[in-house]
């Protein structure tokens, strides 16, 4: 502010002087010599002048800068664990979160205990082991004693099974497209030997 009122009275003084110099000017030529300005307070007033120039010019540019110069803007948010709400809420959410994580855990269980079941029906109409024997064991891998490296070796089998199966078909398959069109060049030959 001091350089805003520094600048401000620079700004009168030279309005001052300009009055000055024009009430001189309209002056007959006698009383003008009178009233010259001397050469040293032109200088001073020079001086001021390109002061204050100088001055305004660094406002000036201070001013573009701080607009165009993005600006930083911290957001902090804080929590005040005295106010009700916020505790309220905070207590809600945890409890929300330990009922989640607890169902969430239910369900996977529930999820593995249908693959399980899946991977046992699998097996079962795999190899036709639907005997008594076959089943205890199943259970007693999948339940009782469960033992992940046998499951691995179960599963391993059976996708080979089911592999075998549908390379199986799709052989049967293209056997039969084999006959039909086999079938279909015959009759045509058999058509093209009657004419």
């Amino acid at each position: 502010m001091s350089d805003l009122s520094t600048i401000s009275v620079m700004f009168e003084e030279l309005k001052q002087i300009l009055k000055r110099v024009e009430f001189n000017s309209t002056k007959p030529e006698s009383s003008v010599k009178q009233d010259i300005i001397s050469t040293s307070d032109l200088a001073n007033i020079t001086n001021k002048v390109n002061q204050s120039e100088e001055l305004i010019i660094q406002k000036l540019e201070q001013i573009e800068q701080a607009q165009t110069a993005p600006k930083k803007t911290y957001h902090r948010i804080s929590i005040d664990i005295t106010s009700s709400w916020v505790f309220i809420t905070i207590i809600v959410i945890g409890l929300m979160l330990l009922i989640s994580l607890f169902f969430h855990y239910k369900q996977r269980e529930v999820i593995s205990s249908l693959s399980d079941n899946d991977l046992k029906y699998r097996y079962v109409k795999a190899f036709n082991k639907a005997d008594s024997v076959s089943i205890y064991k199943l259970e007693d891998i999948f339940e009782y004693n469960r033992d992940t490296k046998v499951i691995k070796e179960i599963r391993q089998s059976v996708e080979q099974y089911e592999q075998d199966v549908i390379d199986k078909a799709r052989r049967m398959e293209q056997a039969k497209l084999k006959e039909e069109e086999a079938e279909k060049l015959q009759d045509e030959a058999s058509k093209l030997k009657s004419k």
